[in-house]
């Protein structure tokens, strides 16, 4: 007996036990209408070679882009495959027009085509815009301590540049921090060329540049030459400056009366400063004036830096040094409690050394009221952003700047004293820093001893012209004339107090010295530090993070969820 069924029309259909299949479960299910089953045909064996030719075609695509991303370079063996590949799928493509043209027609493939064609020229208006600024030389750094721009010292250098530089890196093919300082310079300037060789590979350049190392960088400018290892933007951009300059400043430092050394190796001496000078391309010489019969500061000694003398300096060398700084030499001057005062030559310039050692409990490095901290920078390019890092400086001595009454005979009497224009102070301590007079035996504040804030560093600058008292003649600048700084404490740039991190007193040093020179461009530059964010929360506000993330954000992504299913059905 048939069985009959009501099709969607009304109608009923019969249809025998005869024209069912069993299926696995013993069950009989209906056959399948004949004409809606495909006739199959066997291919020909042009079709039968493009199917392979496409999943050949695909095989190679995902081999090229293993290549590629293994090799990092688009060689010989890349361009025989990518040739393969595009062949194979041209004779997919080929042998399958018609299919292609018929569903390239389809509404799926015209959504698709207008989707990537938008992508294509989002993508190709980024591209004409990094084009554009590469060719303008555009950069931005949206970091907010700039940690990927090189600074404006370096800029300064390189986009002044009057001769043509070229900088011959050899390093390893893996990026590098030394590798994207380069490229940073490569856009500065279009006089700066860039060529980058693998120190494994090129070994003909190798051994024309006679490289032993990894890392070395080689800045010539005509026929000077200079080789750097390491590359620091410091080191790299005063190697710059020594090849365009053609010479090298030379700094003396006195010795022969208890200073501070820089052939000095032990945790004492100034192995630190020395280096970074020479990275500097500065030519650091001592200068021993007491097995000199006739004392003189060399003519050519850019400054002369006096590092804490422990002993009092002969008279014939003093009058050496007081006549090298009327004559306009440069000088850094370091005291030490325990040493001489230098009077013959600060003097003159409005400059008192105090006698005893600061203690400053308010601003002590570690809680150390004898390593005072420094608590007030005067705003100067030697030190701008100095504060961030600090400067310590131990057993230091105060400095005072005195302001003389100008000697004019006409000035009356009763006008009050003219302030020393010339001279100001640099680092100062907190107003709870004193000059004990007494160290070591039962410190404390005690009347009549000088008391904060005190003077640490004090800066004299020849250059500028003290005006008339009556007002009529504006201060005028004097490239030639004396600049001076004195600093109250020398251990403060040895390597024993460097080594503990105090960087900051490292950078005071190298920056006053370049600035000694009247060389700006080539102030210190300090670390860039990324500095880390942390995100303090209490109790309350970790229980509602806790409560959006777990509860409230699944449970309204469920309720969506139902709802759209709830609408479809």
């Amino acid at each position: 007996m048939a069985d009959q069924r009501s099709d969607s029309f009304g109608q009923v259909t019969g249809m025998s036990d005869e024209t069912r299949e069993p299926d696995s479960e013993g069950q009989r299910r209906p056959m399948a209408d004949p004409r809606l089953q495909r006739e199959k045909r066997r291919l020909a064996p042009r079709e039968v070679a493009a199917l392979w030719s496409g999943w050949a075609a695909a095989l190679g695509l995902v081999v090229l882009l293993f290549w590629m991303a293994v090799a990092h370079a688009f060689g010989l063996g890349p361009k025989i495959l990518l040739g393969a590949t595009v062949a194979l799928a041209a004779f997919w493509a080929v042998v399958h027009r018609q299919s292609v043209a018929a569903g390239a027609r389809t509404r799926g493939v015209r959504l698709g085509s207008n989707s990537v064609a938008f992508v294509l020229l989002v993508l190709g208006s980024l591209i004409l815009l990094n084009v554009i600024a590469a060719r303008h030389r555009w950069r931005h750094d949206l970091t907010e301590n700039k940690l990927f721009s090189l600074s404006d010292q370096t800029r300064e250098v390189i986009r002044g540049l009057e001769e043509d530089v070229t900088i011959i890196a050899f390093l390893e093919p893996e990026p590098s921090p030394t590798r994207d300082s380069l490229r940073e310079y490569n856009l500065l300037s279009p006089r700066l060329k860039l060529e980058i060789y693998d120190p494994v590979t090129d070994r003909e350049k190798v051994e024309e540049y006679n490289v032993m190392s990894r890392d070395t960088l080689i800045v010539t400018s005509g026929e000077r030459e200079e080789k750097v290892i390491g590359g620091g933007e410091e080191q790299l951009t005063s190697t710059i400056l020594a090849v365009t300059s053609g010479e090298k400043t030379r700094i003396c430092f006195l010795t022969g009366h208890g200073e501070r050394s820089v052939e000095d190796t032990s945790p004492r001496g100034l192995g630190t400063i020395k280096a970074t000078l020479e990275n500097q391309q500065y030519q650091i010489d001592e200068l021993n004036l007491a097995i000199e019969d006739e004392p003189t500061v060399p003519g050519d000694c850019a400054v002369l830096v006096i590092a804490g003398p422990t002993e009092e300096i002969r008279d014939k060398e003093m009058a050496a040094i007081v006549g090298y700084a009327e004559q306009g030499g440069n000088l850094l001057v370091a005291l030490e409690p325990e040493g001489p005062d230098m009077a013959r030559l600060l003097e003159p310039y409005g400059i008192v050394a105090l006698p005893g050692m600061v203690y400053d409990p308010g601003w002590g490095l570690g809680g150390a009221a004898f390593v005072p901290m420094v608590a007030d920078f005067t705003e100067h390019e030697i030190t701008e952003r100095l504060a961030q890092i600090g400067v310590a400086l131990p057993t230091a001595r105060a400095l005072e700047v005195i302001d003389p009454a100008m000697e004019d005979p006409m000035m009356s009497p009763d006008m009050p004293p003219q302030p020393n224009m010339n001279a100001r102070p640099l680092m100062k301590t907190s107003a709870e820093a004193w000059a004990e007079s007494t160290p070591g035996e039962g410190v404390g504040r005690d009347p009549g001893e000088p008391s904060g804030p005190l003077n640490l560093a004090v800066l004299y600058d020849g250059g500028m012209v003290q005006p008339d008292p009556y007002g009529m003649t504006p201060p005028q600048a004097d490239e030639g004339a004396l600049r001076m700084i004195v600093l109250g404490d020398a251990d403060m740039m040895t390597d024993e107090f460097i080594s503990l991190g105090l960087m900051g007193n490292a950078y005071f040093v190298l920056n006053s010295l370049n600035w000694l020179v009247a060389n700006e461009k080539l102030i210190s530059i300090p670390p860039k530090e990324d500095t880390p964010r942390f995100l303090t929360m209490n109790e309350r506000q970790q229980k509602l993070v806790w409560a959006l993330v777990v509860g409230i954000i699944p449970l309204v992504i469920a309720l969506a969820g139902v709802a759209v299913w709830w609408r479809r059905r």
